[in-house]
């Protein structure tokens, strides 16, 4: 509530903001999602930072999205800087909560999931992450399988899925759910004539490449990890995913 400034907003509680609930995981008890660090690039921002961010949704029963704050967690002179990315009041952006509900209700999705359910696994998904990217918010959440038969099994990545305005990916890779949003080869470069526009983007799918590559290794490391018991490794695989996954969206949007 500190971004009310009338004294009457405030004592009337309007405007309110609150965590919204972890996607992840279901049923009106779940808890509150928690904040998540990730390597981004915040419009007009001049390089990426290394961040701790949170989306917020209106206090009560709305689930919509009302601001995604941004904690700038990079060592130097802007550590600690908080930004906060407010949305006008007249737009009706969804959340978490409802992006999570639109991955489930799309029937290939559905499909698929209850599929992965079948023959002794469970599904898994993985942190729901908020970006802004191009002017609007995108999201991606991984889905994992796990054994239920083997008490010691650790989760296998299987699919990943995107939001991006009223688009959804769903595929095998965090760059083919992209390249279905986006309607493009993530892995191709521009053939337009400038020589400037060329590099660029060239530059771009380098860096897209690299940290594709980079989440694969964090996702490998990650299952190593978690097969010798090994739970510290393992959460800084998921922090390096999570790092990859924004390295990768923010040079995916600078190919467009």
């Amino acid at each position: 509530s500190y971004h009310v400034q009338t004294a009457d907003a405030f004592y009337g509680g309007q405007d309110f903001w609150r965590v919204p609930r972890d996607p992840s995981t279901f049923g009106a008890n779940a808890g509150a999602q928690p904040p998540y660090y990730l390597t981004m690039e915040l419009p007009g921002a001049k390089s990426p930072a290394f961040s701790l961010t949170t989306p917020f949704v209106p206090r009560g029963s709305r689930e919509n999205l009302s601001a995604f704050a941004v904690v700038n967690s990079t060592p130097g002179p802007e550590y600690g800087k908080m930004t906060v990315l407010q949305l006008p009041r007249s737009t009706n952006i969804a959340g978490p909560s409802q992006i999570a509900s639109n991955f489930e209700a799309k029937p290939e999705v559905a499909n698929a999931l209850s599929l992965l359910r079948q023959g002794g696994s469970d599904v898994v998904l993985g942190n729901l992450l908020t970006l802004p990217v191009g002017g609007g918010l995108l999201y991606v959440q991984p889905v994992y399988v796990r054994a239920t038969s083997n008490t010691a099994a650790y989760p296998l990545l299987q699919k990943v899925l995107v939001s991006f305005g009223d688009v959804i990916g769903f595929d095998n890779s965090l760059k083919g759910a992209l390249d279905q949003v986006f309607g493009g080869n993530s892995g191709t470069s521009n053939s337009g004539t400038s020589n400037s526009g060329t590099t660029t983007t060239s530059d771009s799918s380098a860096d897209l490449k690299a940290a594709l590559a980079a989440a694969k290794q964090a996702i490998a490391d990650g299952q190593t990890a978690l097969a010798k018991g090994d739970f510290a490794a393992y959460g800084r695989a998921q922090d390096r995913l999570k790092a990859a996954i924004a390295s990768a969206i923010a040079a995916q949007a600078r190919m467009k």
